[in-house]
């Protein structure tokens, strides 16, 4: 008692101060408090921290966080999550991002105030991402599939071939490559392009075209530059102009000793405008033919176009047979690895291919398969399968 008699007579003997924003000290019950601990209130509060905001030196940050920690306490909060209200106590509040109190120099920034997304009730569907912004939060685009070569873009040509080495155009399946195959519409030159890189270019070549009973053309072409040579051997549908629209089977280049050949099958992939029409349709087609590195194997493949195109196939040869499935996107089809029947084994197998040609015209697949089959081994082929056009109904 005498040590706070004494300090109260220390107080009485100082002279009187009067200090913007600040308050002498009081006797407690306790004990001496502290400016800091003193309490203000709401309004002293409020008009502190105005000062404070235009001024961050106009008073000890205790001072302010004692403010900011009342205030706070006498303000109903707003259910915000509890890792943002414990980073930021701007948070706190309905308008508190927009508050005067969260003006100054933040420990963390404030988030933008808005609605937390969780309570927009968005879509989950898909929807198309070009006709919105990309940073919208309800865009979720479309994945596209992964293709083992390069795809087809509507409307451009589209071919696929094997590549091995030597004049046979026949090899090993695990000597095997693929890539992409150009012709050009004349049947004068081509271009194969390896999945490995690298490109290889035909010299030009002359053409003669003879019909078949079927209908198509047998194409011939050859041309010599010094000791290079190309070469090309296929069964084509031609325009009323005479340009190639569907071609497939045997292209050679380069010289005696140094040769490259293979397989192809190649068109022009349907366009853009020719697939909405499928889609908008939900249009059925199918298509067979044979394969071409072997003759002996048909394949036959249906496409269903419509919101979300699919596609189911099956290869057929006296030693074996096997099936598989997948999407459309564009012009291009890839399998699916779960929609292969049971006797597809091991991992990497798949089947790709593009849509070519127009409705009214010519239509086809060009496509590749790369196949492990129990009991038989690996296989890779390419082929052109054409459409089956309906006849007309007979009549009764």
């Amino acid at each position: 008692m005498k040590l706070l008699a004494l300090a109260a007579g220390a107080l009485l003997a100082l002279p009187l101060l009067t200090l913007p924003l600040l308050t002498l000290p009081l006797l407690t019950g306790s004990g001496l408090a502290h400016a800091d601990t003193v309490a203000r209130s709401n309004s002293d509060c409020a008009e502190l921290l105005e000062r404070w905001a235009g001024d961050p030196k106009a008073a000890p940050k205790r001072d302010i966080d004692a403010c900011k920690d009342q205030l706070a306490a006498t303000s109903p909060t707003d259910p915000a999550p509890a890792a943002l209200a414990s980073t930021d106590p701007c948070s706190a509040g309905p308008t508190a991002g927009d508050s005067v109190l969260c003006w100054g120099p933040w420990g963390a920034l404030a988030p933008a105030a808005a609605a937390p997304l969780v309570a927009l009730n968005l879509p989950e569907s898909p929807i198309d991402c070009d006709v919105i912004s990309e940073l919208a939060a309800q865009c979720v685009p479309k994945l596209e599939p992964i293709l083992p070569i390069e795809g087809c873009a509507p409307g451009t040509p589209c071919g696929f071939a094997t590549i091995v080495s030597g004049p046979t155009s026949t090899g090993d399946p695990e000597n095997t490559e693929f890539g992409r195959f150009d012709l050009a519409p004349d049947g004068t030159t081509f271009d194969v392009s390896p999945e490995s890189g690298g490109e290889i270019n035909s010299v030009p070549m002359t053409t003669t075209v003879t019909p078949r009973p079927d209908g198509d053309g047998n194409l011939r072409a050859t041309g010599t530059q010094g000791d290079v040579g190309s070469r090309l051997i296929a069964r084509v549908q031609q325009d009323e102009d005479g340009d190639v629209l569907l071609a497939a089977d045997i292209w050679t280049h380069g010289t005696r000793s140094n040769a490259q050949s293979g397989y192809f099958a190649w068109g022009n992939a349907t366009s853009q405008a020719g697939l909405n029409a499928l889609n908008a349709g939900n249009v059925t087609l199918n298509f067979s033919g044979p394969m071409s590195v072997n003759n002996a194997t048909t394949g036959n493949m249906t496409l269903q176009f419509g919101g979300s195109p699919t596609w189911s196939g099956t290869w057929t040869n006296p030693a074996y047979s096997f099936g598989a499935g997948g999407v459309v996107s564009g012009a291009n089809l890839i399998s699916q690895p779960t929609q292969f029947t049971d006797n597809v084994v091991g991992t990497g197998n798949f089947v790709q291919g593009a849509l070519v040609g127009e409705a009214g015209g010519p239509r086809g697949i060009t496509h590749i398969i790369d196949v492990t089959l129990a009991g038989q081994g690996r296989i890779k082929d390419v082929g052109l399968l054409r459409e089956i056009v309906p006849g007309p109904p007979i009549s009764p």
